[in-house]
């Protein structure tokens, strides 16, 4: 199993692991800890046709989670994932979650998702709440549940797409809210360690859309690199080690106005140190900002929004700049409204890198766009029914250098997926 966290970050999971596992407190109900309802489930059973470069998780620079066979279209039908997850409630104030993860193409066939215990303040105009363990950040406006999902469709946006791949932690996160007038505000703030790895697929590889979610021991592969970075980066990268010792933060901060309109904005920043490394695996500097907006156009249409930028870098500081250095940007538009007995979605992305170093030898430019369809309709209480049309086109250099092939590719997949739960 390949894999690196620091001592506290074990210390840190064998603990929560331990508190999860404690005799619930006598005032917890014992249906609430083990029984039916303290459990979700899901399968995804799923069916798709793609076309165009070899996808990113084959080892390509294909931005989608399927690609073509040699350039030809190519039908799949498999378990895209089954999902498991435990979510106690050991008392009012106190509950945990526990989520484990098989996904098709995924390194280990199952995995830890997210592990952490929460606690949250009484019923009041002012409340407090935190949580402690592995967990994604509160970025996405997409995802969701117990197993942290995507809602409204198969595929998210670039911007979530990456949080799902590269922006996991293991942190101290707390939030403060407070109701007033018809509004809320609240501030979110946290310290954590790990995470040391982001930015290494987004400079790479770039930007992608898929519905693959990083694991805690999982890796995903690379696409060909320039041969001045082989000696120093390996083929695959571990998004979620710790080797710098480093703690990180973010933090956020959330209005919901008078009117169905909420928007947040999101600071986000590791503290890599750039050097740290273990395993041809080093420490990336990664920072960036998100801001996302949700709007509610009558009773039956949502629209969501997020825009997100930043920098990545990593390796010494040279008299031309650092080894890798990429500023990178993206958003998208969506559009949700129940039709039909289910809900129809529309969403256009866009999405930038600039590299401010080492361009001849190694070009991480890249721009793009996509457009994505997909309707989701009921068939049961536990079971979902999803076909998404997804169409992306984009123009990255280093195709033509480290691959081979035409530096502008486009891709267009067409997916199914029946989502049964308990």
């Amino acid at each position: 199993m390949r894999g690196k966290c620091t001592c506290a970050g074990l210390c840190a999971l064998a603990a929560l692991s331990m508190a999860l596992a404690w005799p619930a407190p006598a005032f917890a109900q014992a249906n609430d800890v083990l029984g039916p309802q303290a459990f979700d489930g899901s399968i995804d059973l799923r069916g798709s046709v793609a076309g165009g470069e070899t996808s990113w998780l084959d080892g390509g620079f294909g931005k989608l989670r399927y690609g073509g066979d040699d350039g030809e279209t190519k039908a799949r039908a498999q378990v895209a994932s089954a999902d498991l997850a435990w979510k106690p409630q050991f008392s009012f104030n106190l509950s945990g979650l526990v989520s484990v993860t098989h996904q098709a193409g995924q390194s280990t066939a199952i995995d830890l998702n997210e592990a952490f215990l929460s606690y949250r303040s009484g019923p009041a105009p002012t409340r407090f709440s935190a949580r402690a363990g592995a967990f994604w950040p509160p970025i996405s406006e997409e995802h969701g549940g117990s197993t942290w999902q995507v809602t409204d469709s198969i595929t998210p946006s670039a911007v979530n797409s990456w949080v799902s791949e590269e922006v996991k932690v293991l942190a101290f996160e707390g939030k403060l809210e407070h109701r007033f007038a018809g509004q809320q505000f609240a501030l979110t703030a946290a310290v954590f360690e790990h995470d040391d790895m982001a930015g290494t697929l987004l400079s790479y590889r770039g930007w992608a859309l898929h519905d693959m979610r990083m694991t805690v021991w999982g890796h995903f592969p690379l696409p060909p690199l320039s041969p001045s970075k082989t000696a120093y980066q390996d083929q695959i990268t571990n998004p979620f080690w710790e080797v710098d010792g480093r703690a990180g933060y973010y933090a956020r901060i959330d209005w919901q106005t008078p009117w169905p309109v909420s928007v947040n904005l999101f600071r986000y920043d590791n503290r890599g140190d750039r050097l740290s490394s273990y395993d041809l695996q080093t420490a990336w500097r990664t920072r960036f900002w998100n801001a996302g907006a949700m709007a509610s156009l009558g009773a039956r249409t949502v629209a969501k929004a997020q825009v997100l930028w930043g920098n990545t870098q990593v390796g010494p500081q040279t008299p031309y700049g650092y080894p890798a250095d990429v500023d990178f940007a993206a958003a998208y538009l969506l559009l949700s409204r129940e039709f039909g007995g289910g809900k129809l979605t529309a969403r256009g992305d866009w999405f930038k890198t600039h590299d401010n170093s080492f361009v001849a030898s190694d070009n991480n430019n890249e721009h793009g766009w996509s457009t994505m369809l997909a309707y989701k309709h009921p068939l049961t209480h536990f079971a979902d029914a999803i076909v998404e049309l997804l169409h992306v086109e984009s123009d990255r250099p280093a195709r033509v250098t480290n691959a081979a092939i035409a530096a502008e590719q486009n891709q267009t997949q067409l997916q199914t997926s029946l989502r049964l739960g308990f």
